[in-house]
């Protein structure tokens, strides 16, 4: 029992003195561990509070650091954490802090290199890449030896100057284990990490993608070098095993490094591929044997890259998507990575010596070759059948969603410097020829099928032509037949065409119908799109997105249609057997031409403008067109006073629209200006109700139906209100003059003079079924005038004389300059009517 007890209090001495020197000590100890890293870092680190605890980790000492904030070396935030878990040699207590385990949890680190090299994570006594580490021996031992450390959720931001490098993401967990102190050690890695992106030289290289790493690397802290034996990435399924060296210079690194696979799906490696580059590669579900080797070696500078062999197989391959109906079977691909030395030092290739398939039972096959990276040298051919189910996936485009049948593609071959193909200019070194044919062919964009049915295309050299090319979709029934040059700089044009690629073409279009609004939502957003963007609150900026859209297509288009369409439609405007031409020059489509519609004929002469902000300026000129149509086709000009259902008659005119549309595409009210000649013929006013302010002067019968002789006047449109000049109207019910204006938002101001002699003489009369015109009088033995002033739904009809009269004469004025500009846009002279004989007239002052 007495030994029992003196081991007892022996085990309790063990306890108590590291507990009481804990409790007195602890923060001393907290502090030192603060002090070893100022001393080992250029910069200061700072804290928020700390605990120091001792049973829980026994025999070791844990010190825990909250809100901890450490500064690079070159003043920016390196590690800004929530908290720091240190677990300390028990020794420290008593002398030098010795650190077992550091654990960052919570937090950011910004990792950066300056363009020379230099980090912002220097240590003191740092010596800068490139120089001579100094020799001192009488330098003291380093107090803060790590073996062991971890981080947990901490996002990873790490930009290197140098080499042009940047990556962000979030680390899960990742260890490191090591003798850190020496100058020569070996480290362990494990761990996994959530990477958003990588770029490099401003292009994309990994996003989105969980990474898991494990590796043994031999640190060289006096040479810069580190040798991996090895290291293991996985990223889905594909694990890749590197071992080799890198060493890092004033200039950059040196690398001398294998890559291999024997594991993993086309799949992973498709989403290495810059995102820019891979369209909707990265969404290919794949099955196959894959095998994959890769050296690489040679300096990576700002000025140079690593030399890079290696070769790629995929074997007994079957390929899908989410997004194509169409899967790919018996799919081998053999690629190479090959540097070739030179004279001029020699240049890097790739090439696919190899792609085969079948698309439902359909062989094809494709072959390229790229030489000099730097300067790229392209032979590409292809042969087969093309499903077009396999477009939403290739392309990218969220609004291609599904496609059916195939593109026979038939000694398709494509040849020269990438440069050339760029710029149409230097088009005359690339050779080009192949054909390919549309048989049956249909996509669904936007939801709307189109279809291919038949056509084929035929490529020499910088020239294309397109023979009988049908095409059909909602509305829309038509086939082109022409010529085109410069295809190739169109289709590899960036979204700003800095190469100012244009598709030059003459061709013809014919059909039996167009619906110009269903042609243009297919460069539309989705209904996806829409939904997400409304929900959003950013409707505005996807209309800006649509008409970015169209202006990129407009800007890559030079040349004529000459077309002839049997029946087309935009909006509620209708026509029939259109005969004209279709000019296009980079953002402005010019259309001439002459078509049937409302019953009568219209000429049309117009331009739209495709620019940031959109506008069209056009002529029309009607003959013998309905006027009932022509309000309703027109939706009654946005005002409700008067409609269609109130008119009848038959018209001619010649109008002049400016018309702008806003930076979201929509119509743009305020900017919008029309000069018009209108002459109606027979017309008729049907339930007219402002003729219910004249009851005093019309029978019962007459408020229904008023015929009118003749009505010609110059309109305007500007600043949202309709402007009409002083005009005479001669009717079966009453002859009047009148002038005013009426804004798109229902506000009246107009000014009438009524022969109110007549009209009352005409009223005793019996009502005339026949509704035979009133004699043109002008003035009677007394005459009335009215103004109508107010909103539509309050207006007030009041008699004023003076305020009528003074607008007539301001209104002569207006018509005046209305018929002055109308014969300058439209090149020709235009005369008022003459106003009938007023033989019965009386003078009135």
């Amino acid at each position: 029992m007495r030994a029992l007890k003196i081991v007892g209090v022996i085990l309790l001495i063990l306890v108590l003195i590291p507990l009481i020197m804990v409790s007195f000590f602890g923060g001393s100890v907290a502090k030192a561990v603060v002090r070893s890293v100022n001393k080992n870092l250029q910069t200061e680190i700072s804290i928020g509070e700390y605990d120091v605890g001792f049973l829980s980790t026994f025999p070791n000492l844990s010190v825990n650091l909250l809100d901890v904030q450490v500064e690079g070396s070159d003043g920016s935030d390196l590690l800004i954490a929530e908290k720091v878990s240190c677990l300390l040699d028990l020794g420290s207590l008593f002398g030098k802090v010795r650190v077992e385990e550091i654990v960052v949890e919570d937090g950011l680190l910004q990792l950066m290199v300056d363009v020379d090299g230099n980090s912002n994570y220097q240590l003191t006594g740092y010596t800068p890449v490139g120089e001579e580490v100094p020799d001192n021996p009488d330098a003291e031992a380093m107090e803060f030896a790590v073996a062991d450390a971890r981080l947990k959720g901490v996002e990873v931001v790490y930009r290197n100057a140098q080499l042009e490098v940047d990556l962000a993401g979030t680390i899960n967990r990742l260890s490191f284990s090591g003798d850190f102190g020496n100058d020569n050690y070996l480290m362990s890695t494990e761990g996994s990490l959530d990477i958003f992106y990588v770029d490099q030289s401003g292009e994309r290289f990994l996003h989105e993608q969980e990474v898991q790493l494990s590796a043994e690397t031999k640190i060289d802290n006096v040479n810069n070098g580190y040798t991996f034996a090895p290291l293991l990435m996985t990223a889905g399924e594909l694990e890749l095993k590197v071992v080799g060296d890198l060493q890092s210079t004033q200039d950059g690194l040196v690398t001398d490094l294998r890559v291999e696979s024997q594991s993993g799906s086309l799949e992973d490696v498709l989403a290495l591929i810059p995102p820019a580059y891979a369209g909707g590669l990265n969404e290919l579900e794949t099955r196959g044997e894959l095998t994959l080797t890769s050296d690489i070696s040679g300096a990576w500078t700002q000025r140079a890259y690593p030399r890079f062999d290696g070769r790629l197989t995929f074997t007994n391959g079957r390929v899908g998507s989410p997004r194509m109906n169409v899967g790919v079977r018996d799919l081998n691909l053999k690629a190479v990575f090959t540097y070739l030395d030179g004279a001029r030092g020699g240049m890097q290739t790739f090439a696919i010596e190899e792609l085969t398939g079948m698309f439902r039972n359909q062989p094809f096959e494709l072959a390229l070759k790229v030489d000099d990276l730097n300067d790229p040298q392209i032979d590409f051919s292809a042969n087969g059948a093309f499903a077009l189910g396999t477009l939403p996936a290739l392309m990218g485009y969220d609004a291609i969603t599904d496609g059916e049948g195939y593109v026979e593609v038939d000694n398709l071959r494509l040849k020269g410097r990438y440069e050339d193909m760029l710029r149409p200019r230097r088009m005359g070194n690339v050779s080009a020829s192949g054909r390919l044919t549309f048989d049956d062919g249909e996509i669904t964009v936007n939801d709307r099928e189109l279809n291919f049915p038949s056509g084929t295309l035929e490529l020499n050299d910088n020239e294309m032509v397109l023979t009988d090319f049908a095409f059909s979709g909602p509305g829309t029934e038509i086939s082109f037949t022409g010529k085109a040059t410069n295809l190739i700089p169109v289709l590899f044009a960036d979204s700003l065409n800095t190469n100012d690629a244009e598709l030059d073409f003459e061709a013809r279009l014919t059909g039996e119908s167009i619906d110009l609004d269903e042609l243009l939502s297919l460069a539309g957003p989705t209904e996806e799109e829409e939904e997400l963007a409304e929900a959003a609150g950013k409707t505005d900026s996807l209309r800006a997105k649509t008409m970015a859209r169209r202006t990129q297509i407009t800007d890559l288009l030079r040349g004529r249609f000459d077309a002839q369409v049997d029946n087309w439609n935009y909006g509620e405007i209708e026509g029939e057997d259109f005969k004209g031409q279709l000019f296009f020059e980079p953002r402005k489509l010019d259309v001439t031409g002459i078509t049937q519609s409302m019953e009568g004929e219209l000429k049309v002469d117009g331009t739209v403008y495709f620019a940031e902000l959109q506008r069209v300026e056009g002529r029309v000129r009607a003959k013998a067109i309905d006027v009932n149509e022509f309000f309703r086709q027109s939706e009654n000009f946005s005002q409700e006073v008067l409609v269609d259902d109130n008119l009848e008659g038959t018209m001619d005119a010649r109008i002049f629209i400016q018309a702008y549309f806003d930076e979201v595409g929509a119509f743009d009210y305020e900017k919008l200006r029309v000069l018009a000649d209108l002459d109606i013929k027979d017309g008729e006013l049907n339930n007219f109700g402002m003729l219910e302010n004249f009851a005093f002067a019309l029978k019962a019968g007459d408020l229904d139906r008023v015929r009118f002789t003749r009505l010609q006047n110059f309109f305007e449109i500007t600043e949202q209100t309709i402007y009409i000049p002083t005009m005479f109207v001669q009717s079966s019910a009453l002859n009047l003059e009148l002038s005013g204006s009426h804004t798109f938002n229902n506000y009246l101001d107009y000014f009438i003079k009524v022969n109110a002699g007549q009209a009352i003489a005409n009223k005793i009369k019996r009502h005339d079924r026949n509704l035979d015109m009133l004699p043109s009088r002008r003035n009677g033995f007394f005459n009335l005038y009215y103004t109508v002033e107010g909103p539509l739904e309050t207006f007030t009809v009041e008699n004023d004389k003076r305020a009528v009269k003074n607008d007539f004469r301001r209104s002569e004025f207006r018509k005046e300059r209305i018929r002055k500009e109308l014969e300058r846009y439209f090149s020709e002279p235009i005369e008022l009517l003459e106003a009938p004989a007023e033989n019965e007239d009386i003078a009135e002052e």
